[in-house]
């Protein structure tokens, strides 16, 4: 039974370490070189979010959860804003109309994830700003 435990630790290490050299995305919030800041609606929380580049791309990933408890999803999205360190809007855009599931005990997860891909390179002191929004605007354009 000991060497059936120590073998799975074995197994599971071993493909850790190798979807780890496979991925190649380096976070630019973990790294200080962009700030994010947060605002949840009063029926949604953004539980986490990261920026990151991968293959040369920028992108903008988080997950959404509800609040309480809730019969039904909840149709929402993400309006995302990039800010200059001098505070002027660089770019904004939304993510696609997501359905956010409703809290479910054991039974799958109760989350959604998200992923935008910005245009171009982000200025070092960026700031992302992200807020949970329900109901219909148009998608703006890059800003320069």
């Amino acid at each position: 039974m000991k060497c059936r435990k120590m073998t799975m630790v074995g197994i599971l290490m071993a493909t850790l370490i190798l979807a780890g050299c496979s991925a190649n995305r380096v976070s630019l919030a973990d790294q200080g070189l962009v700030s994010v800041e947060k605002q949840n609606s009063k029926k949604v929380k953004i539980l986490w979010t990261d920026v990151y580049e991968q293959d040369g791309h920028t992108w903008v990933y988080g997950v959404l959860k509800q609040y309480g408890i809730s019969t039904s999803s909840i149709k929402t999205h993400v309006d995302i804003q990039v800010l200059n360190s001098d505070g002027s809007i660089q770019y904004e855009t939304i993510t696609d109309e997501l359905f956010v599931p409703r809290n479910r005990v054991g039974k799958g997860p109760d989350w959604k994830r998200f992923r935008v891909q910005l245009p171009n390179k982000l200025p070092k002191d960026s700031q992302i700003n992200m807020t949970v929004h329900s109901g219909s605007h148009e998608k703006s354009d890059a800003k320069s």
